[in-house]
């Protein structure tokens, strides 16, 4: 399915393409965007295409932040509506609030989600981008934008208590120190930035209430249509990546019944297990070239015997893993082949 976002989710990755020797222009018509659409909210682009900007540019300039360094140069200005909501709610916690109901409305292939707990909060973001590499770069930057508007909302000085990512580092730890100020940590079950419980009840200054309701009114009224299966997709990513990933799992946070799941992934032309087998190839493949054995991907992919791995390599690939291992040997995990998952 093609997710169309404001150009603006990529908005000052031009000038950096530039100071690092490239040519923002060419790289960005590569992908399919005007350069000067980056700058204009009114523009719109695939959510792929931008997405591939941030990775192609992170490979070609030997810049594993680059996802971070441009969510650090935009302004909240970059969201929109989402924005002067941050700007005008009348507490830190009822803006995140609005951001986690209303992001879907403008970014259809995002979720936010705020966890209220007792002494603590956690702000969570997840996409469902379907590159792997382009993903993290996109996570990063959308994650080192919420930094800057939780800095503009709480103060310049705001310092996670922590922060985490579902996928392993890739950058220096000091890029991402420089950014979030705190620990972070990786291979984690949610990319989130852990705040105190205090954070959320801080009252917004020089607030306008009406352009408050005008942001809210606009993103209200607009009802993107998202394919259930890539949310079942996302979600069943996200929980291979800390343990099993049932159809009973799935369903459950997603918050729609089994029997429900099913028909409605069905009227969608698939179904839950071509959904899983599908994200375990592309692991899978992307696994292989990590170094890990066959047992640990086997483990990885939530197979309960080293046996039903070894049959779905064979059909995925048409080897056994011991000769897939050996023959991605020293490539880049996300390194294209003629037989890679699509």
């Amino acid at each position: 399915m093609t997710y169309l976002i404001r150009a603006t989710v990529i908005s000052r990755a031009g000038e950096l393409i530039d100071e690092l020797g490239g040519d923002s222009g060419t790289l960005l018509r590569a992908h399919g965007i005007d350069p000067p659409a980056i700058e204009d909210f009114n523009c719109y682009v695939r959510y792929e295409d931008a997405a591939a900007v941030l990775g192609h540019a992170a490979r070609s300039f030997d810049c594993p932040d680059f996802g971070l360094r441009v969510g650090s140069r935009q302004g909240i200005a970059a969201l929109g509506p989402l924005g002067v909501i941050l700007r005008n709610a009348e507490t830190v916690g009822d803006a995140v609030d609005a951001v986690c109901r209303l992001l879907r409305n403008l970014a259809p292939a995002d979720t936010a989600h705020l966890q209220r707990r007792p002494t603590s909060a956690v702000y969570s973001f997840s996409t469902i981008l379907r590159n792997d590499f382009d993903r993290r770069q996109m996570v990063e930057k959308s994650q080192s934008l919420a930094m800057q508007a939780f800095r503009v909302m709480i103060g310049p000085t705001f310092t996670p208590r922590r922060v985490t990512f579902t996928h392993g580092q890739f950058a220096p730890m000091t890029a991402y120190h420089d950014v979030f100020g705190c620990a972070v940590d990786f291979g984690c079950g949610e990319n989130a930035i852990h705040l105190a419980s205090s954070d959320l009840t801080r009252e917004i200054g020089d607030r306008d209430a009406t352009a408050l309701r005008l942001a809210e009114d606009y993103l209200s009224r607009m009802r993107p249509e998202v394919a259930l299966a890539e949310h079942v997709r996302d979600v069943t990513r996200r929980l291979l990546l800390v343990g099993p990933a049932t159809l009973n799992a799935v369903a459950h946070t997603v918050s729609v019944h089994e029997r429900t799941l099913q028909r409605e992934l069905a009227a969608e032309g698939t179904g839950f297990e071509e959904i899983l087998d599908g994200l375990r190839r592309t692991m899978a493949w992307e696994l292989a070239a990590t170094g890990m054995s066959a047992a640990q991907i086997s483990r990885a992919l939530g197979y309960a015997e080293q046996s039903s791995f070894s049959r779905a390599c064979r059909r995925w690939f048409g080897e056994p893993p011991r000769s897939l291992l050996r023959r991605r040997r020293g490539q880049r995990p996300d390194a294209p082949a003629g037989d890679a998952p699509q």
